[in-house]
C-alpha cells in the first residue's frame, strides 16, 4: 500500500499548480526565448538593415568631418564622445527595444505574468560542493549536454549549405561597386540568419513540449499526496466535524437571548448561570430549556427577562444541574420533574394572579 502510495501517477491539481506557480516553478523553455530575440533581430536586419548601414555612414563621416575641424582640448574631445554615445544610442534604440520586447513577449506566452521574489532569493545549498558534483554527473547534465551537441550539428549544417548556395555569387563580389557590395553582404547575411531562425523555431518548438512534459512528469502527485493536499486545504474530517458542532453550538447561545423573551421563567446560579424554560399545558410532557448562558450571556438573560416581566428564579443547584444535563431544545427529564413542577406551579399561579388583579386595578 505504502509503495502504491509513492506511485507519482496522478496529475497534478490546480492548486498544487498555483502554489508552484506563487513560488517561481513554471514550465518555461530557454530556447523559445533564445529562438523569438535571434528571429526578432534578423527580420529587423532585413527589414532595416540597408537602411541603418546608410545612415551609420553618414554619421561617422560627419563625425570624421567635425572631429577635423575641432580644436584638439579635453573639453571638445569629451563633447564629441558624448554625444557620439548619445547618437549610437539613438540609432540602437528602435533595435535594442525590438530584442527586448521580444525577450519580454517569450517569456510571457508561456507562463503568463509571475510576480515571485522566491526564485531570487538567497539559497546556501546552491554553494555546497557536493551537490555541485551531483549536478554535473548528472544524468540531467549529460543530457543537457548531448541536445547542446545537437543543436550545434542542426546549426552547423544549416550554415554550411546556406553557405554552400552563395559559393557561386562569390567570385561576382570583386566586380560589385562598394554600396553593391555592403549591400550583397547584408542581404546573404540576412538569408541565412533566417534559415538559421526557422532551425531555431524548430528546436525551441521540440524544447517547448519536452520542457512541458517534464514539467507535469515532475509535478505528478500520489494518491497520499492527493489526501494530504485535501486534508492541508479543508482541514481532517474529524476536526471539521468538531467545528461545525463548536459553531451549531455558538449559535444557539448567541440565539439565547433572543429566545429568553419567550421563556416562562428563568433560573439562575444567580450570576454564573442562567436557563430559561417553557411550558405550553397539553402540548408538553415536561417544561423544555430554550435558551442557557453563562457569565455575559446570563447576565443579557436576565436583562431580557426584567424586560419583559418573566420571573427569574434563584435555584443554584438546579440550574447548574439543568444547564449541565440539558441541551438547548431537550425537555427536563423525569428525574427532576418534581423541583421544576414546583417552580413551574408557582410560575403559573403567579400569573393567573396578576391577570385577575389587573381588572380590578383598572377599575
Amino acid at each position: 500500500m505504502a509503495e502504491q502510495d509513492l506511485d507519482r501517477n496522478e496529475e497534478a491539481t490546480p492548486y498544487k499548480l498555483q502554489k508552484a506557480r506563487e513560488k517561481g516553478q513554471v514550465s518555461k523553455s530557454a530556447e523559445v526565448v533564445s529562438a523569438l530575440v535571434f528571429t526578432v533581430a534578423i527580420v529587423y536586419l532585413n527589414w532595416k538593415g540597408w537602411d541603418g548601414l546608410v545612415a551609420q555612414f553618414g554619421y561617422d563621416h560627419a563625425l570624421l568631418t567635425q572631429a577635423g575641424r575641432i580644436e584638439p582640448s579635453a573639453a571638445n574631445l569629451w563633447h564629441l564622445v558624448g554625444g557620439m554615445i548619445r547618437d549610437a544610442g539613438f540609432m540602437l534604440a528602435p533595435f535594442l527595444g525590438a530584442l527586448m520586447l521580444a525577450a519580454i513577449v517569450g517569456n510571457m506566452m508561456q507562463t503568463g505574468p509571475i510576480l515571485s521574489m522566491e526564485p531570487v532569493q538567497p539559497d546556501f545549498d546552491r554553494l555546497n560542493p557536493v551537490n555541485g558534483l551531483k549536478k554535473v554527473f548528472s544524468m540531467r547534465t549529460l543530457f543537457d549536454g548531448a541536445r547542446a551537441i545537437v543543436k550545434l550539428l542542426l546549426l552547423t549544417l544549416v550554415v554550411y549549405y546556406s553557405l554552400k548556395s552563395l559559393v557561386p555569387q562569390f567570385f561576382h563580389l570583386a566586380a560589385l561597386p562598394p554600396a553593391g557590395l555592403a549591400r550583397t553582404i547584408i542581404d546573404d547575411a540576412a538569408s541565412t540568419g533566417l534559415k538559421i531562425a526557422l532551425m531555431l523555431c524548430l528546436i525551441a518548438l521540440v524544447d517547448y513540449g519536452y520542457t512541458r512534459r517534464e514539467f507535469n512528469k515532475k509535478m505528478r502527485m500520489s494518491r497520499r499526496d492527493l489526501k494530504d493536499e485535501g486534508k492541508n486545504r479543508e482541514g481532517d474530517p474529524r476536526i471539521r466535524a468538531r467545528l461545525r458542532e463548536l459553531r451549531r453550538e455558538a449559535l444557539k447561545r448567541s440565539m439565547a437571548a433572543a429566545y429568553t423573551k419567550n421563556a416562562d421563567v428563568l433560573l439562575t446560579n444567580p450570576t454564573h448561570f442562567a436557563v430559561a424554560l417553557r411550558y405550553v399545558h397539553g402540548e408538553m410532557q415536561s417544561p423544555q430549556m430554550i435558551a442557557k448562558g453563562t457569565g455575559t450571556l446570563a447576565a443579557k438573560m436576565r436583562e431580557i427577562a426584567a424586560r419583559h416581566s418573566i420571573p427569574v428564579v434563584q435555584n443554584p443547584p438546579l440550574a447548574r444541574e439543568l444547564y449541565h444535563s440539558l441541551e438547548v431544545d431537550q425537555h427536563v427529564p423525569p428525574s427532576l420533574y418534581a423541583q421544576v413542577a414546583r417552580i413551574m406551579v408557582w410560575v403559573f399561579a403567579m400569573k393567573q394572579a396578576r391577570t385577575g388583579a389587573a381588572p380590578g386595578a383598572a377599575t
